[in-house]
This record gives structure tokens, sequence and C-alpha cells, in this order.
């Protein structure tokens, strides 16, 4: 049977909400199908493997207990996808042995080193085969202004912005001094200023003046490199459209999250107040207030949304579960996408859960690791080596 390793924790901001993902998506897998393996990346970028991490209340006052899991590495080589012992020892790894054949990796890895194709690089340099976007589209996805740039050369209605990056401000200091006025003639007050690299509303400010612009864009500083700036909407409505990356790209039914209209969802809205509570916590993503296929939202509107969901998915090259989120101008009537997660907390699977689908995450994981299998057979069986009359050592 095969071995499907489950990634989840990494370094990024979003490590908590990371174990509560990977979590749900090691109880999901049907055990008929695979046998799941945990593999936990703590904050240090160290791998560990054991019993306990199938547990939430292993995560708790520090994480797991290192001496009751064990440290592992991905074998050098390629086409190995062998995880195996830091250090020799007495312990062996979750019962197979003192090294363990995965046949499929699963990363459940928000945010930074994990959804911007940093652990994709390195599956593709091992020859390994795992569910969910590559290199290039998890690159673009985690950048905002990319992502809108192409999104609107390919005709999708995005939110005009402007972009400061931590370099350009480093060896220009009045470029941030004549920022305020481009605001202003660009789109005016107030606006929104956000990390270009970032989930989760992280470092996410809104700002009414040229010093509160300046002081958000200092702000952002403190986690990215790159400031993103958009005007404020204030009668706005937020929707988003999951993508599953099947043999053809299927669209979810849209979600309309709750939230107060005066501000955009901050990252204690998104992990506190709307039941993603903690590391302890199982609901995860499926605990947040939202509703689904809202009714009082046109229908029209509802297929464009999934429609552009698509589009976007698709013109990216995604694979596995993308959630494509949408803003509406409700005083302009006029839909914009606004960004994509490639790797999406819980992988959204609640959203398929409602017709027309009736999808349940077991099934979609079955789904994904096939479709993960099948591509990795296509790229095994590229041609490696250059043609006899182009080779210069032969």
């Amino acid at each position: 049977m095969r071995r499907v390793a489950v990634l989840f924790g990494g370094r990024s901001l979003e490590h908590d909400v990371s174990v509560v993902s990977g979590l749900q998506i090691l109880h999901a897998l049907d055990p008929d199908f695979c046998t799941p393996l945990p593999v936990y990346i703590d904050q240090s970028n160290r791998w560990w493997t054991g019993e306990d991490l199938w547990h939430s209340e292993s995560f708790r006052n520090g994480g797991p207990d290192r001496s009751r899991v064990t440290e592992v590495t991905l074998s050098p080589g390629f086409g190995t996808s062998v995880l195996s012992p830091v250090a020799l020892g007495p312990r062996v790894l979750s019962g197979f042995g003192r090294t363990a054949q995965v046949d499929v990796f699963i990363p459940v890895l928000h945010g930074t080193y994990g959804e911007d194709g940093s652990i994709q690089g390195l599956f593709d340099l091992r020859g390994c085969a795992y569910v969910g976007c590559g290199v290039l589209a998890s690159a673009i996805g985690m950048n905002k202004r990319v992502t809108k740039e192409l999104a609107s050369r390919a005709g999708v209605p995005v939110v005009p912005g402007l972009s400061c990056e931590r370099a350009v401000l480093d060896r220009d200091t009045t470029w941030l001094r004549d920022l305020p006025a481009r605001v202003s003639e660009t789109f005016g007050f107030p606006a929104i200023v956000k990390p270009c690299n970032l989930g989760s509303s992280a470092g996410l400010s809104v700002v009414a003046t040229p010093e509160e612009l300046v002081a958000g864009i200092l702000k952002v500083f403190e986690y990215d490199v790159e400031a993103l700036i958009e005007p404020f909407i204030k009668n706005r409505l937020e929707i988003n459209v999951a993508v599953a990356g099947l043999d053809e790209p299927v669209a979810s039914v849209t979600e309309m999250p709750i939230t107060a209209q005066e501000s955009p969802l901050t990252f204690s809205e998104k992990y506190k107040r709307q039941g993603r509570k903690s590391v302890g916590s199982s609901e995860g993503m499926a605990g947040a207030l939202r509703v689904l296929d809202p009714e009082d939202l046109p229908a029209d509107v509802r297929a464009r949304a999934r429609q552009l969901a698509t589009t976007v998915f698709g013109l990216l090259g995604c694979e596995g579960i993308s959630r494509v989120d949408f803003l509406i101008d409700a005083d302009r009537n006029e839909l914009y996408f606004n960004e994509i997660n490639t790797q999406p907390g819980s992988f959204a699977f609640y959203l398929w859960s409602a017709a027309p689908h009736y999808w349940t995450i077991t099934e979609l994981l079955t789904k994904l690791i096939q479709r993960a299998e099948r591509l990795h057979a296509m790229k095994r069986g590229l041609q490696r080596r250059p043609p006899a009359e182009l080779r210069l050592l032969s």
C-alpha cells in the first residue's frame, strides 16, 4: 500500500494554523487507500515523525516531546523519496523500520517556506511525488502583486494598487516621502496596506492619512520585504471559491466570510474570533463563520466568481487545492479578484461538501493523490539526457 507523508508546521507565521490543517488532513486520509505518516516541521526547520504527532494535545505547551519522536531528513539523491533518521538509535520510525519510503507527500504548510515554492523545489530536486502546486505556481501565487498583474493581463478584474519594496526604500528614502502623493493621485485615502508575500492578514492596516500610510508600510516591513497599497472599499463583500486541480480544474461553491464592514479580516479575527482558536482546535477553517453559496448573492455573480477562479487557477498552472478570494464593491456592483491561496487552511474541504459535488475530504484527498501520482509518472518519463549528437563528453 502506498505511504503518504503529511507535512505540517513550518517556519512561517502560520505555523499553528498549519498544524491544525495538517492534523485534519492526516486523519481524513483513507486507511484502505494509503498508509498515512505524520511529518512535523518545527520552527527551526527540523523534521520529526512519530505516533505522538497524530494527537493535537502533543502540540500544546511548546510542541511535541522530542524524546518521543524521531528527527528525520529526506535522503539525498534523485528518486529515493526516503525519510531517514538524523541520528541512529534504538527508536524506529513509527513502526516502519529505520527508514520510511514515501510514495506521495502532502505539504500542508501555509505561508513562507511551504506555500511559496520552497518545499516544492526540494521535492522536485529529489524527484518526489507531491500533492499541490509546483514551484512556479506556488511562487507566483505567494506574491499578490505579481499574481494580480498576470490576472489583469488575462482580463480578470483586479483592484488597482501600488507597491513599495524595502530594497527600494533602503536605496532612496525620498520614495517613501513621495508615496502619499502617489496614493492620493492614484486612488486616494483611505487605503489598505498589507504584506505582498504573506497570508492571514498579518501586518495589515487601514490608513486614512499620509502619516498612517508611512506607519503602515513600516509595519509591513516587520513581516515582509514588499508592501502592497490598495484603495479601501468601504461597502464591500468578500466571497471565496476553491478550485481543485483534477483532470480539469473544478470550482467549488462560493462562500461569504462573515466580518465587520468597517475593517478587513485581521489575523486575530481569522484564527481566534471565528472558531480557529488554536493548535488544540479540531475545527480549523471549518469552524469559521461563513455562508456557503449565499442565496442573496445573485446567481450570475456566483457563477462569475467560479469562472474567474478557474481562470486564475489555470493561468498560474496550479494543482491540488487553491482558494481564490474576491471582493465585491457593493456601491459599484463590481467583482474584483483579490488573491489566491495555493495551500488554504483545511484545504477548504468544507466548500466541497455542498452541492453539486458532495465530496468528503477523504474522497477529495484520494483524487488529489492519484492526480499527483499521474503527474509524477509523466515527469519521470521525460528525457533528461541530451541526444547523442549534442553530447560533449561522449
